[in-house]
């Protein structure tokens, strides 16, 4: 049997010649005789793909021209015309002041006396000058000591002690009991001088103060501005403010000033929780907005490895704010690269007028006094190319969903009525609508895996990260592959299966497959958006964005037929209704590539930065061009199409493979993109098992409590922070020294695998370098833990050192023993602890913190682990503490595995000669960050 439109071809006696069947016919796999496609006079000229690649490119470069777009800086000179105005070069010339004090780690000269006596000193100026008669100004430091639980990265127990903050309240001089807080902070990492993280919010501050100390009209509540002294040693600071100063109490609500980049635009990417209020300031303040429910949304889903004051403010104070950060230019964040040439006057001039005036309409807005009337509610929010702000509220933006969600199903019922004379019998549009579902998850799984099989071609290659330094070798590796096999699946996936349902009458097919796959598209988005609104995610307003464009483009094109069927006035109607959802993601688009990338380049090489971006990009690009590739049914030549690209995509892997183009690194200093080392010179000793009296109590100064040494080494440890580590330096590691520490090495017999690792990341940095000295060589690191104190009891009976019951969360009916070991530690002013105690042992209290200790994300043989991270700013003495265990009536032996270690971040002391040494072997395409560590492992 042969459909309709289509013709047995009976060949006359006669001599006549046979022709060739026209370009038109297909032949079907599954019936003989040939079928007729749709004429390529009414499909469009293949340069009409031409122009959808230049419309597209231009609008994406238009993207990155507004992005860059930063007004003009005003000067101290410029200040008698624009009185009242934030100057940024009063912003420019404080940071110089800061930063020349050099890296500011907790516990520093730098910190604790220079930077903290350069505050005072600016914030006492602005104090002489301002009114009395205007405004209420009070100064204080605080010194504070505290501990709390810390979720991020691997989990830990963070402690501090003498930490500092630089505090200045401005109110009206009848006193409110209603704040507004403004955070910065001017501690940094060791090694950088913190320009962008954050010694330009904090001279920025300075600013603010003084052009609203100054100025004529008293505020109606108060603002207090904390210049607080450390958030690098994991937001110490900010909780000792936010828990203990009494002016903590009558804050309402806060701005957070942070950075991970240096320049351009700072992004609003938190706020909240709840209280849409703040959002609607910011709308009604800024002149620059640049905030994103979508940046929300990645931020606390914990993909960046990066938290800031705010969690503080949030979890702490159950304060609401907002959270502000320079994302551009992330590749010298946290280096010595992190220096005032790398901002520009304009953006400090940028921030400075987005923030006054949010600052002002923040402390004067009747809100701010009644927060909790205020409180309920959530907005999605986005700027529309940094032009103006668009927030909806909660329930508006379900209104729209529902309503988009109605155009989708008209768009289908439309399509599908029309569709009946062109199925085939037994067919039915439903079912087509299923099929292409299928194919386009399908087709999304083939150009993943091939996107991936190229990458891990890449990384096998030693061609990883060409993308580090150049964005655009994206386009050729992974987003052009993926438009070759989809624009070819499309093909395939039409002439030879959804043919096989459709009885076309000619020159209508294309139209139609156009219809069946875009409505299964729409039907697919419309789920990802509802699970999003149900959800309560900003990053619904991506896929509504696209939905409500095309199904009216959809809806228009079925409801008129001259536009259905001529294919040139479709994709140019198509590009019409795209252009603005194209437009919107682009910017949303560049913005995370701006972000995410250099972020690759310290996430570890362990994670596989090649894959993580190919993924990225293939799903980012896919959920983009899924609504875009049928558009190629309309062309009339997609051989030409496919060719074009995959000339593009060969001849980019030959300049890859056989040039130098690809080499992701550059130590140009306008505009860096380094590759980043940490190394530490770490002195190793291993103790063995020390077997505790029943009821032992010594002197701190014994040596006891211990156990003797089984072995000790010394050499330096490389981290390595992206996939090409230490590949890319092997010139400078003599043969045969450097082994690698693997899970069968130290790390399946030691905890943490016997190294000191400053922060909780094993889970996604564990793949290092060792690089052993030919001798071992004590480094002198301060550090020493004792055993001083053992006390054991029968569980379920009262602790008689201090009254207690059994922990809450624990049965005191359970059969075992408590065992109170107490400890005295001596170290730097950087110091970890670790434990992890055996089999039938759990650890259930210490005096750490009150409540169940947290354990940390890794496991060392299969049992818990517990990370402490310990600061001392200054007065540095041993640091006492006991731990509580359970163990089980049947155990015995070891009860628990500690390690200690101790770090010289800053000082005389943070590089032995060995260590400065090898760091300046380094090419000057690399950025290295270093200092002295000692690591002690004990089991008791």
């Amino acid at each position: 049997m042969i459909s309709s439109g289509s013709k047995s071809i009976r060949q006359r006696s006669g001599g006549t010649k046979i022709k060739s069947p026209p370009e038109d016919v297909v032949y079907s796999s599954k019936l003989s005789s040939p079928r007729r496609s749709q004429p390529s006079s009414v499909l469009a000229p293949t340069y009409m793909f031409g122009l959808f690649v230049l419309v597209y490119l231009a609008t994406y470069g238009f993207v990155m021209l507004v992005e860059r777009q930063l007004p003009r800086p005003l000067t101290i000179q410029d200040e008698p015309r624009h009185p009242g105005r934030f100057i940024a070069e009063r912003v420019y010339n404080h940071l110089v002041n800061l930063t020349s004090l050099g890296p500011r780690p907790v516990g520093s000269f730098e910190n604790e006396v220079l930077a903290v006596n350069f505050l005072r000193k600016e914030i006492n100026n602005v104090i002489q000058q301002s009114d009395p008669k205007v405004h209420q100004i009070r100064l204080d430091t605080q010194t504070v000591s505290g501990a709390f639980p810390l979720t991020f990265l691997d989990r830990m127990t963070n402690i501090y002690r003498n930490v500092q903050n630089v505090i200045v309240r401005v109110g009206p001089v009848v006193e409110s009991a209603h704040s507004l807080l403004v955070n910065c902070h001017f501690d940094t990492v060791p090694d950088s001088p913190g320009a962008s993280d954050d010694g330009s919010s904090c001279a920025l501050m300075l600013e603010l103060l003084r052009v609203i100390a100054l100025s004529p009209t008293p505020l109606q509540n108060n603002i207090v501005f904390l210049f607080n002294g450390a958030e690098e040693a994991f937001l110490q600071a900010s909780h000792g403010f936010i828990t203990q100063h009494p002016w903590a109490r009558n804050v309402r609500a806060f701005v957070n000033l942070e950075a991970c980049g240096a320049g351009g635009r700072e992004v609003l990417f938190q706020s909240g929780p709840k209280n849409p209020w703040l959002m609607e300031v910011y709308s009604a303040s800024v002149p620059y907005p640049f905030a994103s429910s979508l940046a929300q949304d990645v931020f606390q889903s914990g993909l960046i490895p990066g938290d800031t004051d705010f969690r503080i403010f949030r979890d702490f104070g159950n304060i609401p704010g907002l959270d502000f950060a320079w994302s551009k230019n992330g590749y010298v964040y946290h280096t010595r690269l992190d220096a005032v040439s790398q901002i520009p006057l304009a953006s400090l001039q940028r921030t400075g007028d987005n923030i006054l005036p949010l600052l002002l309409n923040l402390v004067n807005s009747k809100q701010l006094v009644a927060v909790h009337q205020y409180r309920e509610g959530s907005l999605v929010y986005f700027d529309f190319i940094g032009l103006f702000i668009v927030t909806l509220s909660s329930t508006f933006t379900i209104l729209v969903c529902l309503l988009t969600l109605g155009l989708v199903l008209l768009s289908v019922y439309i399509n599908s009525r029309a569709a009946g004379e062109q199925l085939a019998h037994g067919s039915s549009y439903a079912g087509l609508l299923v099929r292409c579902a299928g194919f386009t998850l399908v087709n999304y799984l083939l150009c993943l895996g091939v996107n991936l099989a190229i990458a891990f071609t890449l990384t096998k290659m030693n061609r990883a990260m060409s993308w580090y330094g150049a964005h655009l070798w994206l386009v050729p590796l992974y987003i052009i592959p993926l438009l070759i096999l989809s624009f070819s699946s499309i093909l395939f996936f039409t002439h030879n299966y959804l043919a096989k349902f459709t009885r076309f009458k000619q020159s209508t097919h294309s139209s139609f497959y156009y219809n069946v796959i875009t409505d299964s598209t729409l039907l697919l988005y419309s789920l990802i958006m509802m699970l999003l609104m149900f959800t309560y995610v900003g990053s619904v307003m991506v896929p509504l964005i696209w939905i409500l464009s095309l199904s009216l483009f959809s809806i228009l094109r079925s409801l008129h037929p001259s536009l259905s069927l001529n294919p040139v006035s479709s994709l140019l109607c198509f590009l019409l209704f795209s252009l603005v959802p194209y437009m919107l993601c682009s910017y949303l688009i560049y913005c995370v590539l701006l972000l995410i990338v250099p972020i690759m380049g310290r996430s570890g090489s362990g994670n596989h930065a090649e894959e993580v971006i190919s993924f990225l990009t293939t799903t980012i690009f896919s959920l983009l061009f899924n609504l875009m590739t049928p558009c190629i049914l309309f062309v009339r030549s997609p051989k030409k199409v496919l060719s074009s690209l995959g000339t593009i995509f060969f001849v980019s892997i030959l300049l890859l493979v056989l040039t130098p183009l690809g080499f992701p690194y550059s130590g140009e200093l306008s505009s860096p993109t380094p590759q980043r080392y940490m190394i530490m010179h770490v002195d190793r000793v291993y103790h063995n098992p020390y077997s505790i009296p029943d009821q032992l109590s010594v002197n701190s100064s014994s040596t006891q409590g211990q156990g003797s040494i089984r072995k000790a080494k010394s050499g330096l440890w490389l981290i390595d922070l992206d996939v090409n580590s230490p590949k890319t330096i092997d010139h400078l590691i003599s043969e045969g020294s450097m082994s690698v520490v693997s899970e069968d090495s130290d790390c399946s017999r030691e905890l943490y695998c016997g190294l000191p690792y400053f922060l909780p990341v094993y889970t996604f940095i564990f793949h290092t370098h060792w690089i052993q000295d030919r001798v071992y060589t004590p480094l002198g690191v301060p550090l020493d833990l004792k055993l001083t104190y053992k006390h054991v009891e029968p569980w379920n009976q009262v602790d008689q050192s201090n009254n207690t019951q059994p922990p809450v969360n624990m049965s005191p009916t359970r059969k075992g023993t408590r065992i109170r070991l107490s400890f005295s530690l001596n170290g730097t002013d950087h110091v970890n602890i670790l434990v992890s105690p055996f089999t039938g042992v759990e650890l259930v209290r210490w005096s750490l913190l009150e409540g169940t200790p947290l354990k940390n994300k890794s496991k060392f043989r299969g049992r818990d682990t517990y990370f402490v991270f310990y600061t001392c700013a200054s007065n540095i003495q041993s640091f006492h503490f006991w731990i509580e265990l359970f163990v089980e009536e049947a155990t015995t032996g070891h009860l628990v595995d500690k390690g200690v270690a101790s770090h010289h971040v800053h000082g005389d002391k943070q590089l032995t000669k060995p260590l400065a040494s090898f760091l300046n072997k380094f090419p000057s395409w690399t950025v290295t960050t270093g200092w002295t560590a000692g690591m002690k492992l004990y089991t008791f």
